[in-house]
């Protein structure tokens, strides 16, 4: 890289002193704060209430962000989760956030992200005789909640939190106040909301776009936009892949 630090696009809701930005400084790049979708209370609290009561009577939890579980965890007022709870996680992130709740050894995927979790998830128990709770964002994929039936478990799914989008004028003046050279897309709710603010071709004139985990890509994919996602879905290897792209660039 040549003296002029790389500035990249932070979407996520955080601060200066935030794990992606910190991540990202940590090696040379800028990082510019560019929050896309901001988190909101569940539309039925009283549902998310009752799953986290309920939740000793679960054979497993599955979640697929940290958000899902430390809104769980509110809800169950610093109870920790059960000892013989099984629990599973699209990503090592959301599985450190099930350790720090009291899980044991989350199941976790080779890969990040939900469909590599529904292949693992697939032989590691006999399904129809079990209860799984699955708490999720409003606008969050289904693919876990979907297989899971599939294969016969009784199912509880319940919307934890929602995401709303910021105006797509406040995205907009962020965005070119940002002029990035890269972007990371850290959920398919901040990618819907950034090329429908920008559209498509403002992200594909980037040198990187980055997703966090395979559905954040496959997302960004389907809105036309090409992105690469890092061996890990965490703060960390995002960062390590995108300096290892400026430096090849150089």
């Amino acid at each position: 890289m040549n003296g002029v630090p790389r500035r990249v696009v932070v979407t996520r809701d955080e601060g200066l002193d935030g794990p992606l930005t910190s991540a990202l400084a940590l090696r040379g790049l800028e990082p510019v704060p560019c929050s896309v979708v901001l988190a909101g209370p569940a539309p039925e609290p009283e549902l998310r209430e009752r799953a986290a009561d309920s939740i000793e009577s679960s054979d497993w939890l599955v979640v697929a962000s940290q958000r899902a579980v430390t809104t769980l965890m509110t809800a169950r007022a610093g109870r920790p989760l059960p000892a013989g709870l099984k629990t599973a996680a699209v990503g090592e992130k959301t599985a450190g956030a099930l350790v720090a709740a009291g899980a044991m050894a989350p199941l976790t995927a080779p890969s990040a992200g939900a469909v590599p979790l529904v292949q693992v998830l697939r032989e590691v128990d006999d399904w129809p005789r079990r209860r799984v709770l699955v708490p999720r964002a409003r606008e969050g994929g289904r693919d876990l909640a979907d297989a899971l039936r599939r294969w016969g478990a009784r199912v509880d799914e319940v919307v934890a939190y929602c995401t709303v989008a910021r105006p797509q004028a406040e995205i907009v003046d962020a965005w070119r106040a940002a002029r990035p050279d890269a972007v990371v897309v850290a959920s398919p709710s901040a990618a819907r909301a950034l090329v429908q603010a920008l559209g498509a071709e403002s992200l594909r004139r980037l040198a990187r776009v980055a997703a966090m985990g395979t559905t954040t890509a496959m997302q960004l994919v389907a809105l036309g936009v090409p992105a690469t996602v890092p061996a890990r879905s965490d703060f960390e290897a995002v960062a390590e892949l995108l300096l290892g792209a400026f430096i090849q660039e150089a």
